[in-house]
């Protein structure tokens, strides 16, 4: 599917009409199937992690992730979610002064707290 096809899929999901640049660099990294980055902890270098992906690029269709933590494999999680929120959360990574991406808060408090509620119910 073509780059502007899947703009025009995910923009009603992701706000991408009012922010297109941020959804066009979000696909990109949603195609490569991978994030790493590092998770900021206040007076530490914080926490290596890398987030990857696989299933259909449809953003209300599941898909399966994978987080792994190169110095903690105690904390790696496993876990399903709608495409699009994925997707909105690329959009949101920031960076750290290393250049290596995080993810926005909303995901670390779902991951801790919504994934697991979902995963005990299940």
């Amino acid at each position: 599917m073509s780059d502007v096809a899947l703009q025009a899929l995910f923009a009603p999901y992701c706000g991408g009409v009012n922010r297109e640049g941020d959804l066009s660099i979000a696909l990109q990294i949603l195609s490569s199937g991978r994030l790493k980055g590092r998770r900021p902890v206040q007076g530490m270098p914080g926490h290596l992690f890398v987030l990857s992906w696989s299933g259909a690029p449809a953003p209300l269709e599941p898909i399966q992730c994978e987080l792994r933590f190169s110095q903690h494999p105690e904390a790696d999680m496993d876990f399903e979610l709608c495409t699009y929120q994925l997707v909105a959360w690329l959009m949101d990574r920031s960076a750290t002064d290393q250049g290596e991406p995080d993810l926005p808060n909303d995901f670390w408090q779902w991951l801790l707290i919504e994934s697991r509620d979902g995963m005990e119910h299940a």
